[in-house]
């Protein structure tokens, strides 16, 4: 029962997560990533929010659709780095509505 509420949780972090990135996506019509927090103006500052809760879909989403060839330990470090943080949201989010 355990490992179902942990799965669930990630799955629901990562749906939080790529719903925060697509919405970002939607609204300005440019794409999220973490190089977003390197521009000179404010967009830095309101992109932390963005790539804080939409970090692990960017992630998967570089990892899979890049095109870039990686070695597998690459591949498996960032699965459980994306897997951890859609956790941390997904856990955070469930706190917030069930307290």
């Amino acid at each position: 029962m355990h490992i179902l509420t942990g799965f669930l949780t990630i799955a629901l972090g990562f749906a939080i997560s790529g719903a925060a990135a697509s919405a970002f996506e939607a609204l300005t019509e440019r794409r999220a990533s973490f190089r977003l927090l390197r521009e000179p103006d404010v967009t830095a500052v309101a992109a932390v929010p963005v790539v804080t809760i939409g970090g692990s879909y960017i992630i998967a989403r570089n990892l899979l659709l890049s095109g870039v060839k990686r070695p597998a330990w690459a591949v498996c470090v960032g699965t459980v780095v994306f897997g951890l943080w859609s956790l941390v949201i997904g856990s955070a989010a469930l706190n917030a509505v069930v307290g």
